[in-house]
């Protein structure tokens, strides 16, 4: 079985209550990622007091495709009435400052006080798990979104879409201390790089390099 990649939220929309899930319909044929290496520092007193230097600063871009013909084909209610709209939606959802979201707004003045109190800080931006096979699950950001919509029915819904995905990868110096599970979802990335780095020499050999 041919895993699929996805990206996963609990900041919106309903309280963390009901997390935002993007699951691949198709995986991108190509993932490109890059690396911004900051200079070391040049020493000297200014520099005295500076903490250790970060990591590398890691980014991902990617092209996801949407496509309809699956769900009309098999007379799927959603489909049939919006199209792939809401998989758009849901992508889009990923680039709403936290706390703005109007069903969330509802679901506390239902839920009551004490629900509406777990509401996530507003003013920042949603935090991603970006899952891409099991050595490669990381907090990301997604700090760019471009979408084309290319086909549509009758309604205007979008039946055909893409979507160009930049992703930023959030270091554990980056998170809160109470982002718990991302911390460790930032170490378990880290850690399952050194290991496949540690891996490539036996590779080497085992290539005949």
């Amino acid at each position: 079985m041919l895993l699929k990649g996805m990206l996963l939220s609990f900041s919106d929309p309903l309280l963390g209550l009901i997390p935002t899930v993007v699951l691949f319909q198709y995986n991108p044929t190509e993932v490109t990622r890059v690396f911004q290496v900051t200079a070391p520092s040049t020493g000297g007193a200014a520099d005295a007091g500076q903490s250790a230097p970060m990591p590398a600063g890691e980014t991902y871009t990617l092209k996801l495709e949407l496509d309809a013909t699956d769900g009309l084909e098999k007379g799927g209610p959603v489909t049939t009435i919006l199209g792939i709209s809401p998989r758009l939606a849901a992508i889009e959802m990923l680039v709403q400052p936290v706390g703005t979201s109007l069903l969330g707004d509802l679901a506390g003045a239902l839920l009551g006080g004490a629900a509406a109190g777990a509401k996530v800080p507003s003013a920042t931006l949603p935090l991603v798990f970006f899952a891409w096979g099991p050595a490669r699950i990381t907090p990301v950001r997604l700090s760019s979104l471009t979408i084309r919509e290319t086909a549509f029915d009758e309604l205007l819904n979008p039946i055909h879409a893409t979507a160009d995905l930049g992703l930023t990868v959030l270091r554990k110096a980056e998170l809160g201390k109470d982002d718990t599970i991302a911390r460790a979802a930032a170490d378990y990335y880290q850690g399952a790089r050194e290991v496949k780095a540690v891996a490539s020499l036996p590779q080497i050999i085992e290539l005949g390099g």
